[in-house]
């Protein structure tokens, strides 16, 4: 767009082109712009000084090829170039990267035709764009150039170092003019060999005589690669961060040969690939450098290991494939080794305890068919074994034993008499034999011993189907034989009634002692009913009277209820038992000891 003419007005601009198609050491990279500026009509002075946009733009636009500040967008630089202004006269090396604000001027703006310059001024009321754009035309030096006639340069002109490979054309330089070979350097002099490509002004590929090696650079100018060999052969991987710090390193010369190492961000190795004359071997290690875990090719057994290890790099599991059948081990913080097993034959594992004594044996065979297992206390001593057989002379056996290492207790999966039903036999103190349970004792299970104490309850009861025409049969209700159920009772509902069979246990808190029946029998039912022993009784203190520990007990009117005994003649045969407690009226629970008479 046009200035305000009562703002700004550009009177006169020259501009020269430091630029040409000879080297740069000899021509700068830059545009000398000079130009002349007036505010309201008057020459601008600075102090303040200007404040100046530049950029290049082909032709009209409305492309922006190149800007001051090198910010991307068809817009107005971002950045602006304070310039001194003397009688409205400025100048300014484009390209000069030593001005504030100014980046490079590439070579490849001036690829196109038309150049022109756009500058936009601030003498302190704004930016405003001054016109019209002011064309790039040709420095004398650069036409002068263009008429040097061909072929009138020779080597002799032509300074050391002169004509780099940016200044061959592609091809241009053949192995017809090379000839068979290319030697750089000499017997006393270190040769080397740069290709350039990279944005930072360094090598992309370099090959240097001195260290026998041979380099690659990234565009930020950093080592990526590095093959070199003064004594061996080496590999080097770099990486992309700031550190440029080595990823990845092949080396012919490990501690034991051919070593490859894969590091962390930091360059420290975090995995290694060794190729030992023994068999190779790779590491890998913790984040603060120690071992974390070995796999070996061969480990001294003539067969592949692998090794893991604590945060202190200390082993505590170990696995061996050899040499004949493979194995592993568990060390404990100690190091000591607290868990073995080994694949030979039929397989075992061994646990030991903390002072490496063992304390179990699991056997995948101990010689009659099948596993077993042996336990072991603290002091080493025989504490029990455990054997699953699978053969058709031996059975299942469990063997406890005391602290002398003698059997005190055992399970068979048969009895002695092969009858196959589990068998268990208690031993005392002398090794009698002296509480027996068989399964399949004469068809039956039995149970042999010469004291049993039973600890669950009071009373020994038989089961039984119970009837009743009303409320249903509750524990410490008074029960008697059903006359028209061959087999079955019924709660009472008479005094004195001679057919009293017990009284249903559980009532109280008491419950049943032992308990007898046979299912699929009339000797079976869905009601427990004590027919000797302690249990509590529902009884009716209203009906004869309040009742006192040592009173006889018969039944009475109310159902399923029993009442002191107040006529011995009448109670005859329908007494149920001996009261215990003490109950002084209406109804409730007395405990009674069970004596049928």
């Amino acid at each position: 767009m046009k200035q305000s003419r009562s703002l700004l007005a550009l009177v006169a601009a020259t501009a020269c082109l430091a630029w040409g198609a000879v080297a740069q050491a000899q021509v700068p990279q830059l545009i000398n712009y000079q130009g002349r500026v007036l505010v309201a009509g008057t020459n601008f002075n600075s102090p303040p000084s200007g404040l100046f946009k530049f950029a290049l733009v082909q032709a009209a636009g409305p492309t922006l090829i190149w800007k001051n500040d090198g910010s991307a967008g068809n817009t107005e630089p971002a950045a602006a170039v304070s310039l001194k202004v003397a009688n409205g006269l400025y100048s300014v090396l484009l390209g000069d990267t030593n001005v504030p604000n100014m980046v490079v001027l590439p070579s490849s703006v001036f690829s196109k035709s038309d150049i022109r310059l756009r500058v936009w001024f601030n003498g302190g009321s704004g930016f405003q764009q001054l016109s019209p754009d002011q064309r790039i035309a040709s420095v004398g030096y650069a036409m002068i150039a263009d008429t040097v006639p061909d072929g009138v340069i020779t080597g002799a002109k032509l300074a050391d170092g002169a004509v780099t490979a940016a200044k061959l054309a592609p091809g241009a330089v053949t192995s017809a003019v090379l000839g068979d070979s290319v030697g750089l350097g000499s017997a006393s002099v270190n040769g080397q060999l740069s290709v350039y490509r990279t944005t930072a002004g360094t090598p992309a590929i370099q090959l240097t005589g001195i260290n026998n090696q041979i380099s690659v650079f990234g565009d930020d100018g950093l080592e990526q690669a590095r093959m070199w060999g003064p004594d061996y052969g080496e590999l080097l991987l770099n990486n992309s961060l700031p550190n440029n710090a080595t990823a990845v390193r092949l080396t012919a010369q490990g501690a034991t040969g051919g070593q490859l190492d894969l590091n962390n961000t930091n360059g420290i190795v975090r995995a290694r690939l060794e190729g030992e004359n023994v068999g190779g071997t790779l590491t890998l290690f913790q984040a603060d450098g120690n071992t974390g875990a070995i796999l070996y090719g061969n480990e001294g057994l003539g067969s592949g290991a692998l090794s893991l290890r604590n945060t202190n790099g200390s082993a505590r599991f170990r696995a061996f494939g050899g040499p004949s059948a493979g194995s592993f081990s568990i060390l404990n913080e100690t190091g000591t080794e607290t868990l073995a097993a080994n694949g030979a034959g039929n397989g075992n594992m061994t646990f030991r305890q903390g002072d490496g004594s063992v304390g179990l044996n699991l056997l995948a065979s101990n010689g009659t068919g099948g596993g077993g297992v042996t336990v072991f206390r603290d002091d080493g001593t025989f504490a029990g074994q455990l054997t699953v057989a699978n053969s058709s002379q031996d059975d299942g056996y469990l063997g406890l034993a005391n602290r002398s290492g003698a059997t005190r207790l055992y399970a068979r999966a048969s009895d002695p008499s092969d009858s196959q039903g589990g068998y268990m036999g208690l031993i005392n103190a002398a090794g009698v034999q002296t509480i027996t349970l068989d399964a399949s004792q004469s068809g039956s299970g039995r149970i042999t011993t010469q004291v049993l104490s039973i600890t669950g309850g009071s009373d020994l009861s038989e089961n039984f189907d119970v009837r009743s025409e009303s409320e249903p049969p509750q524990p410490g209700m008074i029960v008697s034989i059903d006359p028209k159920n061959p087999g079955e009772l019924a709660l009472c509902r008479t005094a004195h009634d001679k057919r009293v069979a017990g009284i249903i246990s559980g009532a109280g808190g008491v419950r049943t002692g032992m308990l007898m029946g046979q299912a699929g029998t009339k000797a079976d039912g869905k009601h427990a009913v004590a027919l000797t022993g302690r249990v509590y009784c529902y009884v009716d203190a209203d009906a004869a009277g309040s009742i006192e520990p040592g009173d006889l007990i018969t039944t009475s009117n109310t159902p399923g209820h029993g009442m002191r005994v107040r006529d011995h003649s009448l109670a005859s045969g329908a007494i149920i038992g001996k009261a215990m407690t003490t109950l002084d009226k209406g109804k409730g629970l007395v405990l009674v000891l069970v004596s049928l008479q």
